[in-house]
């Protein structure tokens, strides 16, 4: 059996409000990852300023004491995702601990918590800023928002919608810090719609997720996407599938709570887990559409996605329909599964329009005791 994974997750508590690790270690764990926990603070409710004042514990000092106690353990971690850190000495710990209590080929989760609507949030300057672009520097993923990205490029911030043109050199210039993946969140280039680019540095390919825009502003809502992409990535999911997940995540949490006024300090996050575990427990598998050059190429790929490759199948309709049922080596029999056909324009193209959608039919019916739901 593959051990089960474990990350650590550093940022603050804050003890009343839907954010940071209130909000990191129910989600993450909900995701069915061991999550361990490093606080670099404790409050009494969070920074919004429709709470009176809050109090405010420090724990930069303990955070070294604690990160020497687990290397004297030999206590690693296949993660760290980092969230709101309070000072610049914070974030150079982090660092430490990252270079030292990662697993070999463990991930740098990196969620520059630190502004949001075109300003820096209360008690970090610029300077504070230059340390956390070192932070991202040698992450693996950073998930910035716009005003995040903006700052740590030293780009200027505009309100309203984005062109193309701009999102991809903001991309670029991301990339530059030295972050291999960025998940750029929060951008929109129509009314109604905001999404996530997911841009992979090295190649320079990039693939945008839109949803609806929600009209509610929440607190905590950038805390709840982190959370569900960190524990899809290490669930398995790529960086686009956990992008999307996270994204509906949020979107299902905001709808939950929208029509209780007296629930203003975050989102009901709760209501929206089951979505995230459903997602999380069926399988996905890609079909390469640009693979599929006539029907016996579609019946190659299907063998190359659902079996194991020692069972020798038919290449027609029936042999289809049972493969999708189950039990050849990629998926039990009669499992619930998700094909994402990915590049369908093409395959459609080769195929013909009467083939592929008589495929698609045989996807979708259930009544031959098959489970699939079907992306394109």
């Amino acid at each position: 059996m593959a051990a089960d994974k474990k990350i650590l997750t550093i940022q603050d508590i804050s003890c009343v409000g839907q954010c940071s690790l209130t909000v990191a270690l129910p989600i993450v764990s909900a995701c069915g990852v061991e999550t361990c926990i490093l606080p670099s603070a404790v409050l009494s409710n969070h920074t919004g300023a429709d709470f009176h004042g809050f109090t405010f514990r420090d724990l930069t000092e303990d955070m070294p004491e604690i990160a020497a106690k687990w290397k004297k353990e030999h206590i690693v971690f296949d993660a760290i995702y980092t969230g709101y850190l309070g000072s610049r000495r914070q974030i150079a710990i982090v660092r430490e601990i990252m270079d030292t209590l990662l697993a070999p080929g463990g991930l740098r989760i990196v969620d520059p918590a630190m502004a949001d609507n075109g300003a820096l949030y209360t008690g970090f300057d610029l300077a504070f800023v230059e340390e956390m672009a070192k932070l991202c520097g040698g992450a693996d993923y950073i998930l910035p928002n716009l005003t995040e990205a903006c700052l740590l490029t030293g780009t200027e911030y505009r309100e309203g919608l984005q062109s193309e043109a701009e999102i991809r050199e903001l991309l670029g210039k991301l990339a530059a810090l030295g972050a291999k993946h960025v998940i750029l969140k929060g951008i929109s280039y129509e009314e109604g719609r905001i999404g996530n680019v997911v841009y992979d540095s090295a190649s320079g390919d990039l693939r945008y997720d839109f949803t609806p825009r929600v009209p509610r502003s929440s607190h905590g809502t950038g805390d709840c996407f982190a959370a569900a992409f960190t524990g899809a990535m290490l669930r398995g999911k790529s960086a686009f599938e956990a992008t999307k997940l996270a994204a509906r995540f949020v979107v299902a949490s905001i709808r939950a709570t929208e029509g209780d006024s007296a629930h203003w300090y975050g989102v009901k996050f709760e209501k929206a887990l089951p979505l995230l575990t459903e997602a999380l427990s069926v399988p996905t598998f890609t079909i390469e559409g640009k693979h599929v050059r006539d029907l016996e190429t579609f019946y190659a790929e299907i063998d190359r996605v659902l079996t194991d490759g020692k069972q020798k199948t038919g290449h027609n309709l029936s042999a289809f329909d049972d493969i999708l049922r189950g039990g050849f080596g990629k998926h039990a029999y009669g499992q619930r599964i998700h094909l994402y056909w990915k590049d369908f324009d093409v395959s459609r193209t080769a195929l013909g329009d009467e083939t592929a959608l008589r495929l698609i039919g045989i996807i979708l019916d259930r009544e031959s005791g098959h489970d699939c739901k079907l992306e394109f």
